[in-house]
């Protein structure tokens, strides 16, 4: 089976394929999986033009101007010379190069779209999404409730074609000798993320301040990108004085993630939406056990709280007693059914597997 993986979107800032590559390892890991049962090749428009050869999976690279993106008929024959059984196309806002690819190819290609956290389309797009829809066999979303929206737009019919299939995965792992090694491991807490709105670390500060007062050992790391509300955040955090046990950490290098997470026994995430949830999925590889909001993409990824801990997104009163659950937990065997939890769900094997799947049993 000859299985193409395609993005449309163009990176034009990217000129050198084996960093972009590096850059999306959250991705290939999937291909590199996949590729043991199919031929798999991946479609990038970047700044170069060539075709490179890695661990056994095809990269085609394509640098296609601002009108090749808009009117895509060079990529879609591209697409058609390499004779794909199966086209899986990344997000849900193509619907117009979708379409002009569906009738460049043979009835018998079949396509899939994965959705990457967009929402449902608007203006002309919405209507080309509705078209685009009776002739795509399968969706990948990581939770069927984020498709509830796209139906209820009218621009997926229903949820017969939609199957759960996490977004990305992680190439982390746990290394037991740096948790073995840290004292406070148990004791401590990591949030990783933008200081947005979305990603609301509000709750977060205000949940933990009140932790911190009924348990002062605790510790939390707060790793943030971007400094859209950074002078409201660390107004929130000293308000009342300093509190030694948060700490703010920006523009950590993404390798190093690797040693963060294996010395905080526990990820939270005070996010309200979210296509899936890469830095908690890196987190849980390492073995994080989860204090997550109740929204669509963490309810599958802890198997509805069956591992780890939800809570209603903005409630700080909620999380603070989860917090102060969660130092009633045995870390160590929490840890071992988070990292079941990854290895069946999320990694990069279970979701090659669940790909293929579902393409198996396309008609």
């Amino acid at each position: 089976m000859n299985i193409i993986h395609l993005s449309y979107a163009r990176c034009q800032e990217q000129y050198d394929p084996v960093a972009w590559l590096n850059h999306i390892n959250f991705f290939t890991g999937i291909l590199d999986s996949m590729k043991e049962r199919a031929t798999v090749k991946s479609i990038h428009c970047i700044s170069y033009e060539g075709v490179l050869q890695r661990q056994g999976v095809e990269y085609h690279f394509l640098n296609l101007t601002k009108w090749e993106g808009i009117f895509p008929f060079r990529i879609n024959k591209y697409i058609k010379d390499l004779h794909p059984d199966v086209v899986i196309v990344h997000g849900l806002v193509f619907p117009w190069q979708l379409l002009l690819l569906r009738f460049m190819l043979n009835n018998q290609v079949k396509i899939v779209v994965q959705h990457h956290a967009e929402k449902p389309l608007r203006f002309h797009k919405k209507f080309l999404q509705k078209i685009a829809d009776r002739y795509i066999q399968a969706y990948f979303f990581a939770s069927k409730d984020l498709a509830t929206p796209w139906i209820k737009a009218g621009q997926l019919k229903s949820t017969s074609k939609v199957h759960e299939v996490m977004e990305v995965s992680s190439i982390f792992y746990p290394i037991e000798e740096l948790q073995k090694a840290t004292p406070d491991y148990a004791t401590t807490y990591i949030w990783v993320g933008r200081l947005d709105a979305n990603k609301d670390a509000f709750t977060l500060i205000r949940a933990f301040k009140e932790f911190v007062a009924i348990n002062p050992e605790v510790k939390l790391y707060i790793i943030f990108r971007g400094n859209m509300l950074l002078r409201e955040t660390k107004q929130l955090l000293f308000e009342g004085g300093p509190t030694d046990q948060i700490t703010l950490l920006e523009d950590v290098n993404h390798h190093e993630l690797l040693q963060w997470y294996n010395q905080a026994a526990f990820v939270i995430s005070t996010s309200h939406y979210e296509g899936s949830g890469t830095a908690v999925c890196e987190a849980m590889s390492c073995g994080c056990i989860p204090i997550l909001t109740n929204i669509p993409s963490f309810r599958m990824m802890t198997n509805h709280g069956m591992v780890g801990f939800l809570f209603e997104p903005g409630n700080s009163t909620e999380l603070k007693n989860i917090l102060i659950k969660s130092t009633q937990v045995n870390v160590m065997e929490e840890q071992k059914r988070v990292l079941y939890q990854y290895e069946s769900t999320l990694s990069f094997n279970a979701i090659s597997d669940k790909m293929l799947h579902v393409i198996n049993k396309l008609k």
